[in-house]
């Protein structure tokens, strides 16, 4: 039984480059099956994710400037409405993130005592955004940002 083992080896050298061919073959059409699925796993998430955006895009809609947030500055002459205004609607452009950020650092300002007046108008806008956004809650707003009828945190700096 070995010879007949042997005289095959000894006569079929082109098994071997066959079969290596063809393993080496199926492992090139494995990886690039493997990539396909990953494709269509990442499309299918990134379509999910861009009609979720599109969503929060649209709910972007509602929120605009509320001149009530920015009372206390107005009556103190900190800003004019149209100036607020603008910088409502460039705080509205920021994600939210963003908004997070520059909060932090101004809630800080605020706590130092180094708050200026035009670092404080756009603060009022960015929380106004932040408000009406759901990022920050009423309790933290009126806190540091005030109502119409009273004044915040912020406006003891001045």
């Amino acid at each position: 039984m070995t010879g007949i083992l042997h005289r095959f080896i000894q006569d079929e050298r082109g098994a071997v480059t066959v079969d290596w061919t063809a393993l080496s073959s199926a492992a090139v059409a494995m990886a690039l099956a493997t990539v396909a699925v990953l494709n269509d796993g990442i499309s299918t998430m990134v379509s999910r994710m861009d009609a979720e955006l599109r969503n929060q895009q649209m709910s972007d809609n509602y929120i605009g400037f509320t001149p009530t947030h920015f009372e206390p500055a107005f009556a103190l002459g900190f800003t004019t409405a149209s100036y607020a205004e603008d910088l409502f609607e460039i705080a509205n452009q920021m994600m939210n993130q963003d908004i997070i950020d520059a909060m932090a650092i101004g809630i800080e300002a605020i706590e130092n005592g180094t708050l200026s007046q035009d670092d404080a108008v756009t603060l009022i806008a960015l929380a106004s955004v932040a408000r009406q956004r759901n990022i920050i809650d009423a309790q933290i707003f009126d806190y540091y940002f005030g109502t119409a009828d009273s004044t915040g945190v912020m406006y003891d700096l001045f």
